[in-house]
């Protein structure tokens, strides 16, 4: 007998909630500036670490405070999600940028991978708040390993060489943030901006379709108990934590390597990747067959396996030293989308038939063909005319190696 006996509106209201928190993620910008990107990585973290160890304890006292606690969490989640652009632009030099995002952007695929079944199995043998306790204890250490290791910028690191610190200043923009105003009203009449942010939309409506919303998919069509649940609900997962590397090594190779404008490479591969993954929806549709869905959703996960490692290096791209800003801006656009596909789906399951999850399904293909087309029309990779310059990377090596012998 379940211990609460929650309706999907209200499932999908306790889900939601955590995105209605990054809505006011657009403050990043600020967090940045006061604590650094590391700095705001790690109290992130940390914070969302103790909140969830506070989910399942506020819960058997107040409903409410319950939901209140989750919107707190969903803020230094979303905070958490858009630092790590502004150390992207700091440490991942341009040559390489796209590969390292993908591979920092698959910690979320290995996560999501080993929570499913993992917490699946905790739940079925210890229960639903051991759940928590475990995630949050795991954030919590993983801040603190991160507060001793993680470094704002590569000059402040001391185990870094004379030669690497010249190679990636050399390749990233590293101006002062002391020094550094934003150009919010130029940023916030950027097109391009919103069409990057439109783009980030479709993919979390995606990403939330086939993660967020699966284990109530499986649960409809197999009935099984939790484990069962989780394993299922992280296969299609699996698929993309080999693919971001190889597809992040194979666009820095593609960019390194052709004469092709950023723009337009950026515009085939998510176009491709968004059209492609439309038609395999509607698969899903005409087939209403279970098996067959599982097959095209682990399709999807492949095929747009490029698009975060597309849309996250798009936004260090735009000013790599208002990232933070303008990662914000994103990020609240992609609470948007979270928030918005998941209230559609607990409104159109509520008989759990098969009829109701092709209309959540047609209208996942109708967003991808939407963020298609804004974003192939408005979209640029390139950096913009209200972007900050950088002219202290000189600077920074010499402060770095004051008085210090140079690398032989």
């Amino acid at each position: 007998m379940a211990e609460f006996q929650w309706d999907t509106i209200t499932i999908g209201t306790v889900s939601c909630i955590l995105w209605y928190g990054g809505l006011f993620v657009f403050t990043a910008g600020f967090f940045v500036d006061k604590f650094g990107g590391s700095g705001t990585c790690v109290i992130s973290m940390m914070m969302c670490g103790v909140l969830t160890i506070l989910h399942p304890i506020i819960l058997k006292f107040d409903y409410f405070g319950f939901l209140m606690c989750r919107f707190i969490t969903g803020f230094f989640l979303n905070l958490f999600c858009a630092s790590t652009s502004e150390v992207y632009s700091r440490w991942f030099p341009k040559k390489e940028r796209t590969t390292l995002i993908a591979i920092g952007c698959d910690g979320a695929n290995v996560g999501t991978t080993i929570a499913f079944p993992l917490f699946g199995f905790i739940a079925a043998e210890w229960g639903w708040q051991m759940v928590f306790y475990v995630s949050g204890i795991i954030s919590i250490f993983i801040s603190l390993l991160c507060f001793t290791i993680v470094r704002d910028r590569p000059s402040q690191d001391g185990w870094i060489s004379e030669a690497e610190l010249s190679y990636i200043l050399d390749e990233t923009d590293n101006a002062s943030r002391n020094k550094m105003s934003h150009p919010y009203k130029k940023i916030l009449c950027s097109g391009p901006l919103y069409a990057v942010c439109f783009g980030k939309f479709t993919l979390e409506w995606l990403t939330t379709i086939l993660t967020a919303c699966l284990p109530l998919y499986v649960k409809d069509f197999t009935g099984g108990n939790t484990d069962e649940i989780g394993l299922l609900s992280s296969i299609p997962t699996v698929a993309q934590i080999f693919m971001f590397p190889i597809a992040g090594l194979l666009l820095d190779r593609w960019k390194n390597t052709t004469f092709i404008q950023l723009t337009l490479m950026h515009k085939i591969t998510v176009g491709i990747a968004y059209l492609v993954s439309s038609l395999l929806f509607a698969i899903v549709v005409l087939s209403s067959d279970f098996t067959t869905s599982m097959i095209v959703f682990v399709l999807i996960q492949i095929i747009t396996s490029d698009v975060p490692v597309v849309i996250e290096p798009i936004v260090v791209c735009l000013s790599p030293n208002d990232s933070s800003v303008v990662s914000g801006l994103s990020k609240f656009l992609g609470c948007i989308a979270k928030i918005v596909s998941r209230t559609c789906v607990g409104f159109l399951t509520l008989n759990h038939s098969t009829q109701e999850w092709n209309n959540c399904f047609l209208l996942t293909t109708g967003i991808l063909i939407i963020g298609t087309v804004v974003f192939i029309l408005f979209g640029s990779s390139e950096a913009q005319a209200w972007s900050s310059s950088d002219q202290e990377r000189e600077r920074l090596v010499k402060i770095k190696y004051r008085g210090k012998p140079s690398a032989t």
